[in-house]
């Protein structure tokens, strides 16, 4: 499991351990996780910056000398989001994002799934987001990233079925998690004068973009207050797509994950019917 230091991540390692596996925990700071999981039975903390090549290979080395061989399932699910406007954005910032969000599955599924693919059995468990079917504003650059992942999942799903190995994307909407903390926000686009005047005022609420952020802000506590969804259930998601051998590809978590994905269907390419459902449903308009 990658990003187990906190939210779902670690909600994850806990439902396993619970249920008999050997969880491994994969964090950046070993410590902090040390104290965090100290007294849980079947937890191990291993080193895992998925930024960082040398580090995900003795991660999961690791992992295996601790399973004794191929994992049986592996949870790619550390990401964070930047924030900000598509013209203003950091694209230094964002490389960095796509680095984990994206990149970073791609790195641990390189390293761990020859020897499940070899082994003929286990299963990929991707923590991904209905935000990979969807987009809202200021926030496009993470869809983007969740676009990207979902992309490579379903074709590993397809590479990996003839070998034995399953493939899923646990898919929630909005979650009562530490996610918001890890979010940056950004409004620079690149440097030069004009640009960093912009990237100011985007740090202190300014700029043409403000009023939209409000809503926004607004329009995200009435939807977290309306469908509420914590990291363990999440986490039981994960479990039971590990479990169960005829589990479906796409899981949906939350009844606002559902809701979305069907108003988006039934706006179809409408996307002034989707951003009018988008508005309605976090109860206010976006505009």
């Amino acid at each position: 499991m990658t990003g187990a230091g906190r939210g779902i991540g670690r909600a994850t390692v806990e439902a396993f351990a619970d249920a008999g596996w050997r969880a491994v925990a994969g964090v950046r700071d070993v410590d902090a996780a040390a104290e965090a999981y100290a007294g849980r039975d079947g937890v191990h903390v291993v080193r895992l910056d998925v930024t960082e090549p040398d580090s995900v290979i003795a991660g999961v080395r690791e992992a295996e000398g601790l399973a004794g061989g191929a994992l049986t399932c592996l949870v790619p699910n550390a990401g964070y989001a930047v924030m900000g406007a598509v013209e203003e954005v950091d694209l230094d910032e964002v490389r960095a994002m796509f680095d984990t969000n994206f990149l970073g599955a791609v790195r641990v599924i390189q390293a761990a799934v020859p020897a499940m693919r070899e082994a003929g059995r286990g299963s990929v468990v991707m923590v991904s987001s209905v935000g990979a079917h969807i987009s809202n504003q200021l926030v496009g650059l993470y869809h983007a990233s969740k676009f990207a992942l979902l992309g490579m999942t379903e074709a590993l799903a397809y590479e990996l079925r003839p070998f034995g190995v399953r493939v899923m994307s646990v898919e929630p909407g909005m979650v009562n998690s530490e996610f918001s903390k890890a979010t940056r926000r950004t409004g620079a686009a690149a440097n030069g004068p004009i640009l960093r005047e912009r990237a100011r005022a985007a740090a202190v609420g300014e700029g043409p973009y403000a009023p939209l952020a409000a809503k926004m802000r607004e329009g995200y506590g009435r939807w977290r207050e309306r469908y509420p969804t914590g990291s363990d259930e999440v986490a039981r998601e994960v479990l039971a797509a590990a479990q169960d051998p005829d589990a479906t590809f796409q899981r949906l978590v939350g009844r606002d994950s559902e809701v979305l994905m069907r108003l988006r269907a039934d706006a179809g390419t409408d996307q002034q019917a989707w951003e009018r459902a988008q508005g309605d449903f976090v109860g206010m308009p976006w505009a």
